[in-house]
């Protein structure tokens, strides 16, 4: 949310155009392409209001990521994760739930993959951008993916620390390959994605099992 500072009250109708219009711009054009007069005039209000409203493009790209995570957070079912049986089934539930949000979400989804790369991150911005994902990768580590891992028999010297590092790689190289997918495909449905989930089923196979015959 948006702290508001002392005698400068805001319009929430105006705040909320002015992230959704940087989100889109953000979203496509990434963090130094994308321009404030665009935004501006796709939100409705002048460029003045948006310095005033969050002081400068650096912040107010910081506002659109916690505004992000803040809705993503709200709409996703968590316990598409956690009442899964085993890791197969966790991973495949999760991979075609996050391919349905890109459907749904792609903005927000987008944004939220280039904040991930950290290349185009705004630099004064970067340590608070950095907590904010830390904060989210915590939440999934704890909240989603430990309950299933606590109820597998994992074999003597592996801990589940490392076998959460493992799969959080895995859904991240997922993602990054479903992007040029879904940008190729705008009308594409999860069905068409399937292809995806059953290679990483088979990389969770050798995840599980390993590479090497006995």
């Amino acid at each position: 949310m948006i702290t508001q500072q002392a005698g400068q009250p805001h319009d929430p109708e105006k705040v909320q155009r002015i992230l959704t219009a940087a989100l889109h711009e953000f979203a496509t054009l990434g963090y130094h392409a994308a321009k404030t007069a665009v935004i501006a005039a796709e939100a409705r209000v002048s460029k003045g209001l948006i310095f005033h409203y969050f002081g400068n493009k650096a912040k107010l790209y910081l506002a659109v990521a916690k505004d992000v995570f803040d809705r993503l957070n709200q709409v996703a079912d968590w316990s598409v994760w956690q009442d899964a049986p085993d890791l197969t089934t966790m991973v495949t539930r999760a991979l075609r739930y996050k391919i349905q949000l890109q459907l749904e979400y792609r903005d927000e989804m987008a944004f939220g993959l280039a904040m991930y790369g950290g290349n185009d991150l705004p630099e004064a911005e970067r340590p608070a951008l950095a907590a904010l994902f830390d904060k989210e990768v915590k939440l999934a580590s704890d909240d989603l993916i430990r309950p299933v891992i606590a109820r597998l028999h994992l074999r003597e010297g592996v801990s589940p620390a490392v076998v959460q590092a493992l799969i959080r790689g895995m859904i991240t190289t997922v993602t990054d390959q479903a992007r040029p997918f879904l940008d190729a495909h705008p009308n594409a449905r999860v069905e068409d994605l399937d292809w995806l989930v059953e290679e990483v089923q088979q990389d969770l196979a050798v995840l599980e099992h390993g590479f090497l015959a006995e």
